[in-house]
């Protein structure tokens, strides 16, 4: 997103919540946010715990977002917003979250008699559902689809969201209008949409699938080689260690021979320092001494090596990390099928979609053996 794309699609949010905006410039936007807003994009929701518990009057959040880095206003505490930027990041989520589900109507009055009599314009129901459709293996690719659903005359219909940007809409019924009642429940539609979309599905090329499962076939057999090879070689590297452990053994009793014992003469006492402990830690640390003086000298103990419990560190076997690295390659190159709900909406319309016709789709017979649809 371009940075003038991102300041229309902030000043399209703001106005869904009916914000005030503060300052309009080329180069910034004031704006004072409402409750919505600051709950999802201010980032305090402990002045919001407080608020609510204490039936406080609420005080507005004022912030002013800049869309260009090179021309940040002067005097003002500005945030600049860009398409990587935390804010928009939150931006998009409220989006999603508030936008998620709408109901709208067409607002027609080119139907309704300039004069005389007016008589009601019945408005159709229909269910608009946009899904996402991902083809997943180590490589990903993913498809649009924007499917409408006729609720009182069922049948489906493609691209159904470009179409709705051409009409009017308004979440108010309009004068003189009524809505006709739907045969079908919203389930049903669901089913629908999800029978409609198998069937895109399975006109797509599916080659990507076999190409996946080529290319994990033959990461498989590499591992495989891999640690069969790596099998052959155990058994000579133990050999070769047991080797030389009894290689050490039989020079030991020469070495001791040439050894000629010392008398044995007792060492002094090692004085350990004495920390007075009336001293904290830091003021030890600051006076040169070591911590672990400190800890011993006031009766932390120090755990000795052979107590610690080490079997959560147990070196894993051969067959064990074969098996998870055969497993990291099949979640990695696994072709896949996943659908996933964006949004969608009731719209009551008095207009009627045209039947949109799917191009650029090979007919197969089959989906991949291990598609699926979640």
């Amino acid at each position: 997103m371009q940075a003038n794309q991102v300041r229309q699609f902030v000043e399209r949010y703001l106005a869904t919540f009916s914000a005030h905006i503060v300052e309009s410039h080329p180069d910034y936007l004031t704006v004072k946010l409402p409750v919505e807003v600051d709950k999802d994009i201010g980032n305090r929701p402990f002045y919001w715990s407080w608020v609510d518990k204490m039936n406080l009057a609420y005080q507005p959040l004022v912030l002013t977002f800049a869309f260009h880095p090179d021309r940040m206003p002067d005097g003002l505490r500005a945030e600049h917003l860009h398409l990587g930027a935390g804010r928009m990041q939150q931006i998009f989520a409220s989006a999603k979250k508030h936008g998620q589900f709408v109901c709208m109507y067409e607002q027609n009055t080119a139907s309704l008699p300039a004069t005389g009599k007016r008589r009601s314009t019945p408005l159709v129901p229909w269910l608009g559902i946009n899904l996402k459709v991902s083809f997943l293996c180590d490589k990903r690719r993913d498809l649009m689809l924007y499917l409408g659903v006729n609720l009182h005359q069922p049948r489906v219909v493609h691209d159904f969201s470009t179409y709705l940007f051409q009409l009017p809409l308004s979440p108010a019924i309009p004068d003189y209008f009524y809505t006709l009642d739907r045969k079908i429940s919203v389930e049903d539609a669901l089913q629908m949409a999800r029978q409609e979309a198998e069937a895109v599905i399975a006109k797509e090329d599916q080659a990507w699938a076999a190409e996946a499962k080529a290319r994990l076939a033959e990461e498989l057999d590499i591992l495989a080689a891999y640690y069969e090879e790596l099998a052959k070689r155990e058994p000579q590297a133990e050999q070769a260690d047991a080797d030389d452990e009894e290689a050490e053994k039989a020079e030991e009793p020469q070495a001791a021979q040439a050894i000629v014992p010392l008398p044995q003469t007792e060492a002094p006492p090692v004085a350990e320092p004495v920390v007075e402990a009336t001293q904290t830690i830091d003021e030890y640390r600051s006076s040169g001494g070591r911590i672990l003086d400190f800890l011993r000298a006031n009766g932390i103990q120090v755990t000795p090596r052979e107590e610690i419990n080490q079997e959560e560190w147990k070196k894993s076997t051969p067959e064990e990390e074969k098996q998870r690295r055969m497993d990291e390659l099949r979640w990695q190159y696994e072709p896949r099928i996943e659908v996933h709900f964006i949004n969608g909406g009731l719209f009551y319309l008095h207009s009627n979609p045209p039947v949109q016709k799917l191009s650029g789709a090979k007919t197969v017979r089959h989906l991949p053996t291990n598609g699926r649809i979640m």
